[in-house]
């Protein structure tokens, strides 16, 4: 990913540059712990590619890719709580090295950190739309992540409603990032729709394909354990698809599995050979892949840039990533 590491450099340069407070220690420590792990800095890059892109300099949406990334991993330090996870990133998780309720405030601070990185952006810059999407990003996260925890108890959970909890997860965030550098660019509501809706096509790509890591990546290098999806009985695309595609003997094993949410290793083994045998992985490629399609074709309506090619590249490498 060598056409990204001059955004990566600047990214990690700022955050470098953050000068968090040293006391108290338990609020900031856990934030430069999270900061500092290895991340690949993508909704903040993304950001300032679409300020390129809509014909300005980078620059001048760093406090808006800096609130981004921010906000990002105050979601991470949450989810770790709530999924009760150990590793994030191939580290301990905040919670694990230091407990929960530090984990919980620290990642409170670094929201208000998000919210006061925006305050820099410069005076020429829409800050009174800038925040208004900022916001409306992170509580349709929240309300994503919701919907996810109301599926844990559900059975009867859907594809569509599990496109729409995705939508608000994990594309949010990534249509805000986009939008956001459209608007530290002073574009125009067709390129902002645009950038939006090529965000939510990403979102969306991405997660399905996070779902088919799960089971195909290597651990090691995906940060998580085989099956952690499915030992935690979450309702991934895979497992909606496979409730709908396999027999009624296998399905009521299934759901038996799913009710008792104790899920052995021998359970996970030959829920993935029911991936397998059903199609579930193949097809979900496929419906990835029409979703980062959509995305490029987002891009049409942009000037030939480097920052477009850049976009496009990226596209690319997160089609075919591993981890």
């Amino acid at each position: 990913m060598d056409f990204l590491k001059p955004y990566a450099t600047l990214i990690e340069s700022e955050i470098h540059h953050l000068k968090l407070p040293e006391a108290p220690s338990t609020l900031y420590d856990p934030q430069k712990y999270i900061l500092s792990s290895k991340a690949k800095r993508i909704r903040p890059i993304l950001t300032l590619v679409a300020t390129g892109m809509c014909g300005k300099n980078i620059r001048k949406s760093i406090p808006a890719a800096l609130a981004v990334e921010l906000v990002h991993n105050f979601s991470l330090i949450h989810d770790d709580i709530m999924d009760q996870a150990k590793s994030r990133r191939g580290n301990d998780t905040v919670h694990v090295k230091w407990n929960s309720s530090t984990a919980i405030l620290s990642g409170d601070g670094m929201l208000i950190q998000a919210m006061l990185q925006l305050q820099k952006v410069s005076e020429e810059i829409d800050f009174k739309k800038l925040n208004r999407v900022f916001l409306e990003g992170i509580n349709k996260v929240c309300e994503g992540q919701a919907l996810d925890m109301e599926f844990e108890d559900r059975l009867d959970v859907t594809t569509d409603e599990y496109l729409e909890m995705i939508s608000g997860k994990t594309g949010a965030l990534i249509a805000a990032s986009l939008e956001m550098g459209g608007i530290c660019s002073n574009a125009d509501e067709d390129k902002l729709n645009t950038l939006k809706e090529l965000g939510f096509s990403l979102g969306k790509a991405f997660q399905i394909q996070d779902d088919i890591l799960d089971v195909t990546a290597d651990p090691e290098k995906f940060g998580k354990r085989k099956g952690g999806d499915i030992y935690e009985g979450k309702k991934t695309y895979l497992m909606l698809q496979v409730l709908e595609h396999c027999n009624k003997d296998e399905r009521t094993w299934l759901i038996n599995c799913l009710e008792n949410k104790t899920m052995k290793d021998v359970d996970v083994l030959r829920i993935i050979e029911l991936y397998e045998s059903c199609g579930i992985i193949e097809e979900a490629k496929n419906v990835m892949n029409q979703y980062y399609t959509k995305a490029e074709k987002a891009l049409e309506m942009f000037e030939e840039s480097k920052y477009k090619g850049d976009l496009l590249k990226l596209i690319n490498f997160l089609k075919n990533r591993e981890f």
